[in-house]
Formats: structure tokens, sequence, C-alpha cells
């Protein structure tokens, strides 16, 4: 903890990086509850805001491949400055359309599906930056350690201020507030100092991508943890996402069961974060061969109809593992990846572990239907169980060891 609080006091680009990164979250929490009930005043339902959600991940999963080669091809900070600045216009123009009366849904798909583009090139950007601020080893955990703190409080006490802000006023006043975030990170990143980069040679587009295509696959650990988490994300997309408010309603008490469970997990995840800053995780390839477990116990005990008490201890212990996983990934990845390649690595990992979540969200409700919904969650658990092994028997996986010095 101390060497965290000390990082913040000596590192002034980490402190203004870290303070643009909660400006951004604090907004980007609160949207889509904002952005579902801006629906709802525009004539939508249920079929509109899906199209909205469907159509973002779309264009993550487009343009995702290109972003992280322009990431390694151009200034990281300026790709990460235009798409906050992008992205708090399109926020803005939905929250003035909004508070006038003069949203539409067509109006508002489009403008989010344009900030969906620009937050696809944010990822790779922002996480390719951190490295360049902070040393590696310890400090870069405990780097993203606080990041993960951050987000986790924001997650906990955003929906609900911003439930309050929709029932006293109006969803428009959440979406502004959203797009003022963006621009005051905008402003925060340009405050930021960098370290000179060593000049890259002037290739074509392709061959940058196929070069990026190629590290990825010349490292058998990435690759195989890559899938894994494909495997993992599309379960939980479609077991907890889809099918676990119909769980409640169906074998619980409905939706005051469910916000236990999604609670415990949130309360996991600040347990993880926390953690991860007092005892940095340095095996990371065996917390990457446990950490799907307890997803995999979460969705037993909803095949099993196992009692809300159990299936809120599996919920926190999924939350902490999941953030420790996160953080002990994403800081591993900026160790041993160099910093040229690191953007369309990044990049094309999220792009993997993102591809079967569509494919879930547009499955798991026929499915339910046809096999019942505890078959479909005990058939996401086996599949949970089986990432878990498959990462288990690579000898690359189980050897990932962080430095610590």
């Amino acid at each position: 903890m101390r060497a965290a609080v000390e990082l913040l006091r000596t590192n002034r680009d980490y402190r203004r990086y870290a303070l643009a990164r909660l400006s951004s979250t604090i907004g980007t929490t609160v949207a889509p509850l904002g952005l579902a009930f801006a629906m709802i005043e525009a004539g939508g339902g249920a079929a509109a805001l899906g199209l909205v959600l469907m159509g973002g991940l779309l264009v993550f999963i487009a343009v995702t491949p290109a972003a992280g080669v322009l990431a390694d091809r151009l200034p990281r900070l300026s790709i990460i400055v235009a798409c906050q600045i992008i992205c708090g216009v399109c926020q803005l123009v939905a929250g003035v359309l909004v508070l006038r009366g003069a949203a539409a849904v067509w109006s508002l798909v489009a403008l989010q599906m344009v900030a969906g583009a620009a937050g696809a090139f944010f990822q790779p950007a922002v996480k390719g930056l951190v490295p360049q601020l902070v040393p590696p080893g310890p400090m870069l955990s405990h780097a993203n350690a606080l990041l993960q703190i951050a987000n986790n409080a924001v997650a906990i006490l955003g929906p609900g201020l911003a439930g309050l802000v929709i029932a006293l006023s109006s969803p428009g006043i959440i979406l502004a507030w959203d797009g003022a975030t963006f621009l005051a990170s905008a402003a925060l990143f340009l405050t930021l100092r960098l370290p000179s980069s060593p000049r890259r040679e002037r290739r074509r587009f392709l061959a940058d991508l196929a070069e990026g295509w190629s590290a990825f696959r010349s490292r058998r650990w990435l690759w195989v943890l890559t899938v894994v988490s494909a495997l993992t994300s599309a379960c939980w997309a479609a077991g907890v996402s889809v099918l676990g408010p119909v769980y409640a309603t169906r074998y619980l008490d409905g939706a005051v069961s469910w916000g236990l469970v999604t609670s415990a997990i949130g309360i996991g995840l600040a347990c993880g974060s926390i953690t991860s800053l007092l005892f940095p995780p340095t095996h990371v390839g065996r917390l990457m061969c446990l950490t799907p477990i307890p997803v995999a116990l979460l969705l037993i005990g909803m095949a099993t109809g196992a009692p809300l008490l159990a299936l809120a201890s599996a919920g926190a212990l999924t939350g902490a593992g999941g953030t420790l996983q996160l953080i002990a990934w994403t800081s591993y990845l900026q160790e041993a990846i160099p910093t040229e390649q690191l953007s369309r690595i990044v990049a094309t990992n999220a792009l993997i572990a993102t591809l079967l979540v569509p494919v879930a969200y547009a499955v798991a409700g026929p499915a339910a239907e046809l096999v019942g919904v505890r078959a479909v969650l005990g058939g996401c658990a086996v599949i949970v169980l089986g990432g878990a092994v498959i990462a288990a028997c690579s000898r690359d996986v189980r050897q990932l060891i962080k430095a610590t010095s």
C-alpha cells in the first residue's frame, strides 16, 4: 500500500493519467442507464436497446484490428485525446436531444455507434500508454490495481446515483454528464508529458497488421488464454447477463434476489482489486488457470438450484477472481510484450475474446426455451471448466511468472 501511495505522490504523469481515466469512468459507468431510459422516452423498447448494444459490439469487433495497428503506428496520446473528444461530443449531442425532446431512436443509435467506434480505438491506445508512464515490476501492478479500485468504487456508487437523477429530472442529464466527463478526461490527457519513443519504420498498414497477428500467434500462452477468455466471456454473457434475471424470476424472488447476487459480485470486485494492491500476484499462469472456477461454481449453483446465500458467495468469489485476473493479465502483457507491439496484441486479444459474445446473446434465449434454463446454465458451466482445463494443460501458461523487482 505504501508503494502505491508513493506512486501517486511522486509520479505526476501517472497521477494525471489516473485522474483522466477516473473522469471518463465516472461518466461511462452511468451512461448505460441513461441511454436505456432515453431510448424508452424516444419510443423504443427492449428491442431498440438491444439494437444499440448489439450495434456497438459489432462496431467494436469491426474496427478493433485497425485500432490496434494505428495505436502502435501513431502517437497514442493523440489517438486517446481524439477518441475522448469524439465520445464527448456524441454524448453531449445525445443529452441535448433528449433534454429538448427531439431524440429519436435512430439518432441515439447512430450517436452510440460512432462513440462505440471511438471507444474501440481508445482501449488499445490507453492500455499501451501505462508502460510509458510507470517502470516495469511491482509498480506496474500497483498502477493497474489503483485504476481498478477506482473503477470498482464508481461501479458500486454510480448506478444508484444515476437512477436518482433520472427519477428527479431526465436521462438527458446523465448523457450530457457523460459527454462532459469525456471532455474533462481529454483535457487531463493533454497535460501528460510522455518520454520520446523511437521512430518506427514506415510500413504498409497490412504489413503492420500481419506483424501483430504473427506476434500474437507466436506466443502459445497468449492465444491459449485468449481462447479461454473467449469461452468464459461467452458463457458469462449467456448464463449471467441474459439468463441470470430469467433464472431469478423463475426460481428465486426476482429482481431483489438477483440484485443481491450482482451486489455480491461488486463487493468481490472491490475486494479483489484491494487484494491485488496489497499482494500483487506473481504466479500469473496459475492464477489464470484458477479464476474461471468461481464462474463455473456460480453457473453450477444456478443450474442445481443452490440457495441464494451460496449463489451470492459464488458471485463474490467470481468478482474477486475476475478483478485479480484482469490486473495480473494487464500488468503481465505490459511487461512481456514490446511496447511497439502492445496495442496490436491488446486489440487482438480483445477482439477474439469478444467474438463469441454476440453469438451467446443471440443463442441463450432460444436455447433456454428449447432445453430449459438450468440445462443451458449447466452447459455453460461445463464449457467454463473445460476452458480452465485447457489453460492448466498448457505448460507455457502454467509457467507464466511476473517479475517481482
